[in-house]
């Protein structure tokens, strides 16, 4: 008997996935998958699956409440354990799941509006309130940690799972509790799920800053991405266009094929964006520049990043740093690189697991490590959350005449690489020892020089697997 379950449960045929907006979470598109294959099963599989197989047995006959014991029941909570307790993007995706994956790839998903990120046994850290949202409505702000989503804490829970509690039929209502204090009682809140249908490159998001620099913010990557990002450059361009800022602070992801279109028109045709490797170290994978793009190959670019600048979006800086097409300014990036696998299984759903990792051009690993910023501009956490909020609310304003607004120093200093030195300047002398101008600090090795609060948290959301 319990050889037929397992051969159901692992005959399976490969398919590929998108990565979910939620920051870092979860991970980017593969690239297409190979021809559908029947995975082998050894005579250890079997033994091992005996174990199983008794297991589920007992429970289903004996268990006091019949219907929590339900062969469906039992085998659902098996696969979610399976995969689940490996890495926090592996896991399975029940038939209904599976499902909304589609429209949560397209931009449109019904939830309370935030972006989060979440590490081993700690709740889920808010790092973007989205505009409008519930959440925003609500009083949640960037740096908030979400301690329970109905009566279940988040600290015990997969990221995966913590997301379809936030989820749920447009108009119904979800409890959640959050701390903005870590030393406070946690506070309650009500809030109404409502369908989130948010552009990646809100229309205020694009503007000419001083010197004739463009200034674009992409909030995430998604099937949309590619023609909003085209037509933010024509608009651009219509006028005079010396250089160009792509933020991309707190981009968690998205469609690596998104991002590699967009890269595109940075590179010239045939360049190597991505490669994979499997666990042998062996290339899987490469992708290149596509040749059907209007190429920009003169404009200088700048790139921001931040702590929670992720996934395709960190395969897309990764390309345009290593080809030295754009110059990294702010901070060292998330650090997820790894190639997600969806295995559909009979039952309509699906085992989501990490089958490879990403590489750059230059063969650098992302995962767990992240990009390391061509300019470093460091900024504490209570700044990089409240930069967070303020640049939804003001993209591309170095100092907004609002009250408790901070100076966006990462945006000054990618504008200050892009505007060409007055003659005054040119000919001031060098600071005396060699020092560096303020908001300039030195280039440093991956996370060096961070100041201690920002270096602990990087290491939490990077290392915490």
């Amino acid at each position: 008997m319990f050889r037929f379950l397992f051969f159901i449960i692992l005959s399976v045929t490969l398919a590929t996935a998108g990565c979910r907006s939620t920051a870092p979470e979860p991970p980017p598109t593969p690239p297409p998958a190979p021809e559908p294959e029947q995975v082998e099963i050894s005579d250890k599989t079997y033994s091992d699956a005996a174990v199983f197989a008794l297991a589920m047995e007992i429970l289903r006959k004996n268990y006091v409440d019949p219907d929590r014991a339900t062969d469906a029941r039992l085998l659902e909570n098996a696969l979610t354990g399976l995969a689940g307790e490996l890495d926090p993007y592996s896991g399975y995706e029940p038939p209904a799941e599976f499902t909304e994956n589609d429209s949560k790839r397209s931009g449109e998903l019904v939830g309370i509006g935030v972006e989060v990120v979440k590490s081993a046994n700690q709740p889920l850290l808010i790092t973007g309130v989205m505009p409008g949202s519930p959440a925003q409505k609500g009083g949640l702000r960037p740096g908030d940690r979400i301690v329970e989503i109905g009566g279940k804490p988040t600290a015990r829970l997969p990221m995966q799972e913590c997301l379809n509690l936030t989820r749920g039929r447009e108009g119904s209502e979800v409890e959640l509790k959050y701390s903005r204090d870590a030393a406070a009682e946690p506070l309650a809140i009500r809030l109404t799920r409502a369908m989130i249908v948010r552009p990646s490159i809100p229309a205020d998001a694009v503007r000419l800053l001083p010197g004739h620099i463009g200034y674009i913010k992409i909030e995430s990557f998604t099937g949309h991405t590619p023609e909003e990002f085209r037509a933010a450059l024509r608009k651009l361009k219509a006028q005079k266009l010396d250089g160009l800022i792509l933020d991309l602070r707190n981009n968690p992801g998205g469609l690596v094929g998104s991002a590699v279109e967009i890269a595109s028109i940075f590179l010239p045709e045939n360049e190597l964006i991505l490669r994979t490797r499997d666990r042998h170290g062996r290339q899987t994978h490469e992708i290149r520049s596509t040749g059907d793009q209007p190429r920009e190959l003169e404009l200088p670019v700048v790139i921001l990043t931040s702590p929670f600048t992720a996934s395709s979006s960190e395969l897309f800086s990764g390309a345009l740093q290593d080809h030295k097409r754009a110059r990294l300014v702010g901070m060292r990036t998330f650090g997820k690189g790894t190639l997600l696998r969806i295995v559909k299984l009979p039952n309509g759903g699906a085992l989501r697991y990490a089958n490879a990792r990403y590489h750059t051009p230059l063969d650098h690993v992302i995962e767990r490590r992240g990009l390391t910023p061509d300019v470093e501009v460091r900024l504490s956490p209570g700044e990089i959350f409240r930069l967070s909020e303020q640049s939804r609310n003001h993209p591309g304003e170095i100092q907004p005449e609002e009250k408790g607004a901070i100076r966006d120093i990462q945006l000054e200093k990618a504008l200050e690489l892009l505007t060409p030195p007055s003659a005054s300047e040119r000919d001031m002398p060098p600071a005396a020892g060699g020092a560096s101008p303020p908001g300039s600090p030195d280039r440093q090795g991956a996370g060096a020089g961070y100041g201690s609060e920002v270096f602990a948290m990087q290491k939490l959301l990077n290392r915490s697997y």
